[in-house]
């Protein structure tokens, strides 16, 4: 014999399992924290933390963490970790200013991807970085192009 199943309770909220990208702490936090502050409709962006994080620092080179946790949408810990990454991989470069950080974004690295290797880092902060990029931005300039004809 069987044994049945309890009815479910509408009035019940469901528990959600979590899932090992949940768990992972450059990614944790709650589900808003996750898909961001303009994220509508999805918990998915089309851009790793790991792009946001270089993207802010693009922005203004002399954030916080806090203040880049809070517009990514994670926590400081895992800016912390993704800025470990970001540094080690020749992407960005921490120099000690006061009692502050400052952060040089190497323009000329390339995405890490296969499918985007051919892109530099100027290209994605030329493409969704901030509007407008001053001198301060942290980056080195993209070289023009000339458009022929």
């Amino acid at each position: 014999m069987r044994s049945a199943e309890p009815p479910i309770d509408p009035a019940v909220p469901a528990i959600a399992e979590t899932t090992p990208a949940e768990s992972d702490p450059a990614t944790s936090g709650t589900a808003d924290q996750r898909t961001g502050p303009q994220a509508p409709g999805g918990s998915w962006t089309f851009l790793s933390n790991h792009a946001h994080v270089l993207l802010c620092l693009s922005a203004d080179p002399h954030q916080t963490l806090p203040v880049i946790a809070e517009q990514v949408g994670i926590t400081s810990r895992a800016v912390q970790l993704i800025l470990t990454d970001l540094i080690q991989g020749g992407y960005v470069e921490r120099t000690k200013v006061g009692r502050r950080n400052h952060y040089r974004i190497n323009a000329d690295g390339h995405l890490r991807h296969p499918l985007e290797a051919h892109h530099r880092i100027a290209d994605l902060i030329a493409a969704v970085g901030p509007a407008s990029t001053g001198t301060d931005s942290g980056t080195a300039p993209a070289p023009s192009r000339r458009r022929t004809g």
